[in-house]
């Protein structure tokens, strides 16, 4: 295995990993250009290592999997195995890059890793999908960051930033908590004011970068929201509203992290899943991987997002949960307390009780008990619904049990 080979695989090996579909962010050239380097410096050790095809897996998995971003739970080694079959398998030329497949694999080449995908994601979504690409595209630009901060400015509570709690502040990496302010230093702009020129900084980041760097500090508020975005998965929410909802949530959920908040996502049908911790951490919401399948348990989505609140949430931070949902309750966790008064339907007369309404009323109790739930722990439930045609008085009555607000995201 030559150098050129050796380049020619890496590349092969990093693009098939950022197509695949369990891979959020990476890896990029750079990984292919020190995949490169390790492979080709082992294999010059040509005594010591005898088999080439194990020298250039043994540099992938040293030099490829840390700068990948995968979904949680999914194993990054065993990806980079898989690639790195393939390249060895496939022929070197033509190969795929970064940045996208040959003509070769646009016309299914069977070594074009199209098929193999499969093997490590065996069951593809199912769920409800958009009429065309083009209308969910129009959408998202419809709703996109600006219009998702204004949405977020109407629909959660508006007041002074909270100071910072004893002990490390929850900020972002390279600021420090002074006061009720954080100082994050940035280059010095034009019409910045010149008190918040810093001498010191320039001096470093001047020493750094060889040539004069002005710094300046910016003062921010504390970050005061740890948020839960809970997105309504349910069958209900499918061909029609998932063209919304789901670059509606995904805008959200980006706009709240760049204004420094901490954020978390779960999705829901009948059960809730965790799509994000509650973080800073840049990863995006990928809303609209989810298949819009099942019943609704509202009730699931909430309780979920209580107890994530409860276990990641900061110290003297504010928390709130937006829920993402058309408000039209068919299922709940199956408490007692969700049927009321009447108890468990049993026998024909709970039949007759179950024909005439009795599951959406008691999902609709259930999804308000878990929303009191939340207010009297402090925190605060809100609700987005896609447009009129949701349930709109459940929904701002499912906002007002949480002691938050209800808006609809079509503009």
């Amino acid at each position: 295995m030559n150098e050129h080979l050796v380049a020619l695989r890496s590349v092969a090996v990093v693009g098939w990993l950022r197509r695949h579909p369990l891979v959020e962010g990476g890896p990029g050239v750079r990984a292919s250009q020190a995949l490169a380097e390790v492979a080709h410096a082992r294999l010059r050790l040509a005594g010591a290592v005898p088999d080439p095809d194990a020298a250039f897996l043994a540099a992938a998995l040293v030099t490829v999997p840390h700068r990948m971003r995968v979904r949680p739970g999914v194993d990054a080694d065993a990806l980079v195995r898989q690639a790195v079959a393939e390249a060895l398998r496939a022929p070197p030329e033509p190969v795929a890059g970064p940045d996208g497949p040959t003509e070769d694999t646009d016309r299914g080449d069977p070594n074009s890793g199209d098929e193999r995908l499969e093997l490590v994601l065996p069951f593809p979504s199912a769920g409800n999908r958009p009429a065309t690409a083009e209308e969910e595209r129009a959408l998202r630009d419809v709703f996109g960051d600006d219009e998702a901060a204004r949405f977020l400015d109407d629909l959660l509570e508006p007041g002074a930033a909270l100071p910072p709690t004893a002990g490390p502040a929850p900020t972002r990496p390279g600021r420090r908590a002074v006061g009720e302010e954080i100082l994050a230093v940035r280059p010095f702009r034009a019409g910045d004011r010149a008190r918040d020129f810093s001498a010191r900084q320039t001096v470093r980041a001047s020493l750094r970068a060889g040539s004069l760097a002005p710094r300046a500090l910016s003062r921010q508020p504390s970050a005061v929201f740890d948020v839960v975005v809970v997105l309504d998965a349910s069958a209900s929410m499918g061909r029609v509203e998932r063209p919304v909802v789901a670059p509606a949530t995904a805008a959200l959920t980006r706009v709240l992290l760049r204004t420094g908040h901490r954020v978390g996502a779960l999705a829901f049908s009948e059960e809730a899943v965790l799509a994000r911790p509650l973080s800073r951490s840049p990863a995006p919401f990928l809303a609209e991987e989810y298949a819009f399948a099942h019943a609704t348990n509202v009730e699931a989505g909430i309780d979920a997002a209580r107890l994530l609140l409860w276990r990641e949430g900061a110290a003297g931070a504010r928390q709130h949960v937006i829920v993402v949902t058309d408000a039209e309750c068919t299922s709940h966790s199956g408490t007692d307390e969700a049927w009321g008064p009447l108890g468990v339907p049993r026998g024909s007369q709970g039949m007759a009780r179950l024909l005439a309404g009795g599951m959406v009323d008691a999902a609709r109790r259930a999804a308000l008990i878990a929303a009191s739930r939340c207010r009297r722990q402090g925190i605060t439930v809100s609700v987005a619904y896609p447009d009129p045609r949701s349930e709109v008085a459940f929904a701002h009555q499912l906002a007002e049990a949480g002691g938050g607000r209800a808006r609809c995201l079509r503009p």
